[in-house]
């Protein structure tokens, strides 16, 4: 229903914001007024209902509720109006009536809907409720509530009586019913609990909503996010990422106050806020502290339901954890190990490449020889470390070994070169001649000449010999 909007010049409020989601429900029973989009910084009355009744009828019972009070707020109160309890009440009984017409009487259950109102007006703020949904009165600068009412709740009952904590309440099997609601057809009518105050200063937020808002935030997450340094739509922006989640319909109005101008008799007023029964904090005192303590540590919802953000992320914690482990046991173990292998794979395979190599393609006799013995080292060497892993002991003859090779070689090198310049310096064609001319039969006269020289058969007799030698290594390794 649009109504002509009237300005009360008491009170200035910033843009209103609202929330009006359907959560996991196939219809919306919540009914919000002004309605979704419609409202501006000159409107004063606000209204939230929770319809309930199956579907279709919980709609019906939340719209007539909100209507009826609108429209006669529109009709009994101007600016220079004093809102009383009076007032309130024969809006009530009008909106019972209503509720009476229109129900078909054809169900078996009766539909119903709670009721938050909330109007500015020369006489302070008047808030009302009936059932589970709340209104909150906010001071950000102080971190503290000076109101939230209490809930017409089967659990809160219980929690007055002391049979369970406040805590407790949240996952009461009985959390659901309730105790008070609008509902047509009833002898015995329900009364709201009414507030009024006066204490009213410019940057206090009045928070209205549904009790799906409150399915999964709790008073530290409202506090924390009204008292933010955030603009009013980045605001009402986390408090719905805060209920994605949430099954119920949740409808909620923000409400900043900009500026307060003080009138003479406000003092006169009616200002009982802080002495309220139907005041939570009132039932509570260290609320206020509990919730003070977690906004300072940030122990409360930024982007959506702490248990939800702690449900979601801990499988992500433990996935990242595991892959750490593995990172650090594959970096730091596994990848030195592989490449340790792979070297000592690559050295003996080089080893016995070069071997192979020179054993093929090399004709010098030295090399060659080296090249025999080397393999016939290293096969020594794998034969004596198989039987030596048989018998227990692999390791130590493995070790001694390759420092046994390790001492040979050198000396076997250095011998080696000591031959192979001495075979390289005194190379005199004189035996090759007489190797020729013993061939030839006519010729034994000038062979004669240097027979009685005794010097040269020493150096003679050394190249005669790398000839055969040759010949006999390349039949027997090529």
């Amino acid at each position: 229903m649009l109504l002509k909007k009237r300005v009360y010049m008491k009170f200035r409020l910033a843009q209103p914001q609202f929330i009006h989601e359907i959560g996991k429900r196939n219809n919306q029973e919540d009914t919000l007024f002004p309605s979704a989009g419609q409202a501006t910084a000159d409107d004063r009355l606000f209204i939230v209902c929770d319809g309930m009744g199956g579907h279709e009828h919980g709609e019906v019972a939340s719209r007539i509720v909100s209507d009826t009070f609108s429209s006669y707020v529109h009709e009994h109160v101007g600016p220079d109006t004093v809102f009383t309890d009076d007032m309130f009440n024969e809006a009530l009984q009008l909106a019972y009536a209503e509720l009476d017409k229109a129900d078909p009487g054809t169900s078996h259950k009766k539909m119903g809907t709670t009721l938050t109102f909330l109007l500015f007006h020369k006489g302070g703020c008047f808030m009302a409720h009936i059932g589970d949904s709340r209104i909150y009165h906010v001071r950000p600068d102080e971190s503290r509530f000076l109101y939230m009412s209490r809930d017409h709740s089967l659990v809160f009952e219980l929690f007055r009586s002391g049979e369970i904590s406040y805590d407790e309440m949240k996952t009461h099997p009985k959390k659901n019913v309730i105790t008070r609601a609008m509902m047509p057809g009833e002898d015995n009518r329900v009364a709201a609990e009414t507030v009024n105050t006066t204490d009213i200063q410019p940057g206090d937020y009045f928070y209205l909503c549904s009790d799906g808002m409150l399915e999964q935030s709790e008073e530290s997450d409202i506090m924390g996010i009204l008292s933010s340094e955030n603009t009013d739509e980045a605001k009402q922006q986390r408090l719905i990422s805060a209920t994605l989640d949430n099954k119920d319909n949740h409808t909620a109005y923000i409400l900043r106050v900009e500026s307060v101008e003080a009138e003479p008799g406000d003092s006169d007023q009616r200002n009982d806020e802080s002495t309220s029964r139907s005041n939570v904090v009132n039932y509570l005192p260290e609320l206020n502290k509990v919730v003070v303590t977690k906004v300072a540590t940030g122990d409360f919802v930024s982007d959506g339901p702490v248990e939800e953000k702690v449900k979601k992320k801990f499988p992500w914690v433990k996935i990242m954890l595991l892959l750490i482990a593995v990172s650090a046991f594959t970096l730091f173990y596994y990848i030195p190990k592989q490449r340790e292998e792979a070297v000592l794979n690559w050295e003996k395979n080089q080893e016995k490449s070069t071997i192979k190599d020179t054993l093929t393609h090399y004709n010098n006799p030295d090399e060659r020889s080296y090249a025999q013995e080397k393999r016939d080292s290293i096969e020594a060497a794998q034969k004596k470390a198989a039987e030596a892993k048989k018998s227990g002991s692999g390791s130590s003859v493995r070790s001694t070994d390759r420092g046994s090779q390790k001492q040979n070689r050198p000396k076997q090198n250095t011998e080696q070169r000591r031959e192979k310049k001495r075979d390289s310096k005194p190379r005199d064609p004189q035996p090759v001649e007489r190797k020729e001319s013993s061939g030839g039969g006519g010729a034994s006269q000038p062979s004669a000449a240097p027979a009685p020289a005794p010097t040269p058969a020493p150096q003679t007799a050394a190249p005669a010999t790398p000839p055969v030698q040759q010949g006999a290594i390349d039949e027997s390794f090529q």
